[in-house]
């Protein structure tokens, strides 16, 4: 019977210690971006993630030249779009 309380003892004492956070697994610890690895990877290669033009949301739309487009669009009659190129 007493060998059945500490086993029982040991288990629910293993138990309650693996629900503890672990500093590894918390991402507030002093090991810079650990546990951050999505904006880590964002940080090393997007060259401005918020910039400031992305602030403009005022869009010029042209009603008119969108239902043209569009009506091409359905018709089949798209207009290619220039090449550009980086050389002349």
């Amino acid at each position: 019977m007493k060998a059945h309380l500490c086993f029982g003892l040991l288990v629910v004492g293993m138990a309650v210690t693996a629900c503890d956070p672990s500093v590894y697994q918390d991402s507030r610890t002093q090991f810079v971006g650990y546990g951050d690895s999505v904006r880590q990877n964002n940080a090393v290669m997007i060259i401005d993630p918020q910039p400031v033009s992305a602030a403009n949301v005022d869009i010029d739309f042209d009603g008119r030249k969108d239902s043209i487009a569009i009506e091409r669009y359905r018709t089949g009659q798209v207009i290619p779009p220039e090449d550009l190129t980086t050389t002349n």
